[in-house]
């Protein structure tokens, strides 16, 4: 064999055993799924849902304090009593008046009305109007006290028709808590008696004590004292002392039962009697 046509050969040789070194054509790989299930339309998973972020609970407001009924700018009561008897002897009493009272923080006001007429046998035995009157102001907040107070009283039975007062002073509460008030008061002030033999104006020094207790719910005492001396003549006065019980009896109808005694001492009664004692059972409506 000539060397060209072995070289040839050589060739051939070379280039088909490159041919057949190379790697057969990767199987491609079975399906994961079976072909019926990839027949199935894809199934579209939900959304991932954000973890809840738990809030601690929130304090519970505290309830607002239930506002207070406002109080009344006036408290008092209307009284009334009334009683007789016809027969062997015919006698009629009666009795009307008001109180009314404003309290508050800086100051309070008081007035008081009482008008008494008795008959007996169609005569007049009594025909009698008190007005009281009072002003009175705390002090800095203190138990310290000034007042104005003043009085219109008219008697038929007396020497003259009408006696008016007037004074002013200060005032001290030696006691003063929701049941119970004891002031006492000293000041100066000025009387006059209108149509009675003598009209002229008394000077007058005043000293007085003021006492009030409520004993429960229901039930209530008061007591007072007023001494007037002229100071032109100390042995020239005027005494006045009161007590009352009233005690609630239909809460409903703020109807209420008072009984009171009032004693009233003139050292000048000018021909009368020196002591005019009163005593009262009367209903207080209240208002």
């Amino acid at each position: 064999m000539s060397g060209p046509q072995f070289l040839g050969l050589l060739g051939i040789l070379v280039f088909g055993s490159l041919v057949g070194a190379q790697p057969p054509a990767e199987e491609s790989a079975p399906p994961l799924l079976a072909p019926e299930l990839q027949r199935l339309p894809p199934v579209s998973l939900p959304a991932a849902v954000p973890e809840e972020v738990v809030q601690p609970p929130a304090e519970p407001t505290p309830a607002a304090p239930e506002a207070k009924p406002a109080a009344k700018p006036w408290t008092g009561s209307f009284k009334l009593g009334l009683d007789g008897s016809e027969g062997n002897s015919e006698v009629l009493n009666f009795r009307f008046g008001f109180d009314a009272k404003r309290n508050t923080k800086a100051k309070v006001v008081t007035l008081d009305l009482d008008y008494h007429k008795s008959m007996s046998e169609d005569a007049e035995t009594a025909n009698r109007a008190f007005f009281d009157w009072r002003f009175e102001r705390f002090l800095d907040q203190s138990h310290w006290t000034s007042f104005v107070h003043g009085t219109v009283d008219y008697d038929e039975f007396k020497v003259f028709d009408v006696r008016v007062t007037a004074d002013f002073g200060l005032g001290y509460y030696l006691v003063k808590t929701e049941k119970t008030s004891f002031v006492t008061r000293f000041g100066s002030g000025v009387s006059r008696e209108i149509g009675g033999p003598d009209e002229s104006y008394v000077p007058e020094a005043v000293f007085g004590l003021d006492f009030e207790h409520r004993l429960n719910k229901r039930q209530k005492f008061t007591a007072s004292t007023e001494y007037t001396p002229d100071t032109t003549g100390m042995n020239d006065f005027r005494l006045q002392t009161e007590a009352g019980w009233e005690a609630l009896i239909d809460e409903e109808m703020n109807l209420s039962l008072k009984l009171n005694v009032r004693d009233r001492y003139d050292s000048t009664p000018n021909g009368a009697k020196c002591n005019d004692f009163d005593y009262s059972a009367v209903l207080l409506w209240k208002f």
